[in-house]
Parts: structure tokens; C-alpha cells; sequence
């Protein structure tokens, strides 16, 4: 049997995970995601987890369209209590597998700290549905750690950490434009733990 030990992971730890995601410094990336997404009209998360990004950009935009989903019921469960706003906009999908339910065309797709979960192939193959679905001058915008703390022993997430070349080389290779790409701090501030930024579009 192949068991997804992350999801398992998220889904045993759901309430204690989204209070530790609702409480971190997420002012400078939400502000990233509104200068990036503030124009689209349909948007897609990959990953909502606490629902805490949704949120943020359903309360500061006016998208037409909007759907936030996550692998993990439990964590669908806690984003619809602490932010009720998102109830309506909530979708359980696993990646990469459940990509073919979803519809055909969005300008605007996001995922925070989601995408390192996954296998390589798995990555390169979400990677690629995106720039299949997303519309011509559509905005993608990543972020995922490429180092981190050591892992505890009793946490058995999935974690493929790579270097920022190997990110925009898997973006490039799917036909997506890489416009820019930078390094953040942990918003739990864990010194070893550090984030890439990535914004890409899709050439017109």
C-alpha cells in the first residue's frame, strides 16, 4: 500500500498546524501575492492548509473566481472554522493526481510552501497542468523552502529540497516564464529555514 505519510501528517495534526500557520509573519509574501494576483479574475491555490492566504487575498481583491484547495479534509475542516469567508471556495484535491477535476483555465494559480511536498515527477507534473491550464499572460506564483532545520525524527512529511536553479529550471521547462525569483526569511523565524519566491507567466 502506498501511504501518503504527509497528508497523514496534516491530517493528525490539523488543528496544531493551522494555529502555528495563522500565527506566523506572512505580511511581506501576502503583499507579494496581492501585487501579483490583484488583477486576475480567476485565481487557484494549490495548498491552502489554514486557509490563512486565501483569506487575505479574498478580503483585499475582487476576483470573479476563487478556489483554494488542499489535500487534507481535516485541514479544509479548520480554514472553513477560522476564516468562514472561504467556505464556499473550499475544494479537497490531491496533487498531482486529482489536477484532471478541476477546469481548464485560470489567470491566476498559487501555492505556498505545497509544491517541496511532492516527488520530483509529481512536481514536474503539476507543474506542467499549470502552465497547460493557466491562460495566455496567466501569473504563477510559488514558494517553497529550499533549506530547512533538521527533521524530527516523529515527522515523516515528504520534503524534495532543492536549489533555486532547479526550481526555475523545472518552471522553464514547462513553458512558463520566469519574471522574478527571491530568497525570504522564515516567518517562524527558524534560522536554518529559507523560502523562494517565485513569480512566472505564461507567454501570450
Amino acid at each position: 500500500m502506498n501511504i501518503n505519510y504527509t497528508l497523514v501528517q496534516y491530517t493528525q495534526n490539523a488543528e496544531a498546524l493551522s494555529a502555528r500557520y495563522e500565527s506566523t509573519d506572512v505580511s511581506i509574501l501576502q503583499k507579494q501575492l496581492l501585487d501579483c494576483l490583484h488583477k486576475c479574475c480567476d485565481v487557484l491555490e494549490l495548498g491552502c492548509g489554514s486557509g490563512r492566504d486565501a483569506a487575505f487575498l479574498i478580503n483585499n481583491s475582487s476576483f470573479r473566481a476563487f478556489t483554494a484547495t488542499d489535500g487534507s479534509d481535516a485541514m479544509l475542516t479548520r480554514a472553513s472554522r477560522i476564516h468562514p469567508e472561504l467556505d464556499k471556495h473550499l475544494m479537497l484535491l490531491q496533487l498531482p493526481s486529482d489536477l484532471t477535476s478541476l477546469k481548464c483555465c485560470y489567470d491566476g494559480i498559487y501555492s505556498i510552501a505545497t509544491l517541496m511536498h511532492l516527488t520530483e515527477s509529481d512536481i514536474a507534473d503539476t507543474l506542467n497542468w499549470i502552465s497547460r491550464v493557466l491562460s495566455p499572460g496567466g501569473v504563477l506564483f510559488i514558494s517553497v523552502c529550499t533549506t530547512r532545520e533538521k527533521q524530527p525524527a516523529n515527522d515523516p512529511r515528504l520534503f524534495t529540497l532543492k536549489d533555486r536553479p532547479w526550481w526555475l529550471q523545472q518552471i522553464e521547462d514547462c513553458g512558463l516564464k520566469v519574471k522574478n525569483a527571491a530568497d525570504s526569511a522564515d516567518g517562524l523565524h527558524r534560522t536554518e529555514t529559507i523560502w523562494l519566491n517565485i513569480t512566472a507567466v505564461k507567454q501570450i
